[in-house]
């Protein structure tokens, strides 16, 4: 095996599984000292509860998150536009809205 492997495209959120000749196992990384680890038997009942497994820990995932293919947005821009206003401006805009009641 090579020294050194490629960097990972895997999320944040992203198991480690490996099968062996009679389950399927995925490691949950925890707090505590030893992760934990879940393991399916190799049949179609388990490995659909194993897919499942998978499926629900990527619906805990928060929404800005799900697409980590796309590049992240940095904040000084919109649209990959930047800002038309300044901080004060948009401070001061606040300001006037919160007066009026509407924020």
């Amino acid at each position: 095996m090579p020294d050194k492997f490629a960097p990972s495209a895997k999320p944040s959120w992203a198991l480690t599984c490996w099968v062996d000749d009679r389950y399927v196992y995925i490691e949950v990384p925890t707090t505590m000292q030893h992760p934990f680890v879940e393991k399916f038997p190799i049949h179609e009942q388990g490995l659909s509860h194993a897919l499942n497994f998978l499926r629900k820990r990527y619906e805990l995932v928060p929404l800005g998150e799900k697409n980590y293919t796309a590049p992240p947005i940095r904040p000084s821009t919109v649209n990959g536009k930047p800002p038309v206003q300044t901080a004060d401006q948009r401070d001061a805009a606040l300001n006037v809205l919160r007066k009026l009641g509407i924020v």
